[in-house]
């Protein structure tokens, strides 16, 4: 939506995390539906056991995530499933949402010091501060980020 301007995609990922924290019963359980009943567009009437702690209840995804995405989830669970035999099958489970990502901005900091440019003392990091894109990375720029802290002090 326009009127968001450059936020819109951290707007429109809030919104879809609040539909799936409404669906999960508005605690860390889950909104989930087996592959097969997904793709074929029909409930769960039950679901298997996953390895996600807090828990899952079964929910009609494509009736409350936006049709875009429903579809497009559709169209490639069925492209697996005649590339892949066997992969849309009623053990598999599609829990939702996993909306996060690295940050869409960046915080400036200087190539040498690491420092913020004009914040002296504060030093960006991790996927946070946009210097990183998953665990591995967070934790080698971590490193960087500990070692220039050190020098900065001394």
């Amino acid at each position: 939506r326009a009127e968001w301007g450059e936020l819109a995609g951290l707007k429109f990922q809030q919104q879809f995390e609040e539909l799936a924290r409404q669906q999960g019963g508005e605690h860390q359980i889950a909104p989930a539906q087996r592959v097969a009943d997904f793709a074929a567009g029909r409930a769960s009437g039950s679901l298997p056991r996953t390895s996600y702690i807090p828990g899952i209840t079964p929910s009609r995804l494509d009736e409350w995530m936006p049709g875009f995405i429903a579809q497009g989830l559709r169209q490639g669970l069925g492209t697996f499933g005649r590339r892949m035999r066997g992969y849309l099958t009623n053990e598999a489970v599609v829990v939702g949402v996993e909306s996060r990502t690295s940050t869409p901005v960046r915080v400036p900091r200087d190539r040498e010091t690491l420092m913020h440019p004009e914040t002296k003392g504060l030093f960006p990091a991790g996927e946070g501060a946009g210097y990183a894109g998953g665990i591995i990375s967070a934790a080698l720029d971590g490193e960087r980020i500990a070692e220039a802290v050190k020098n900065y002090i001394r």
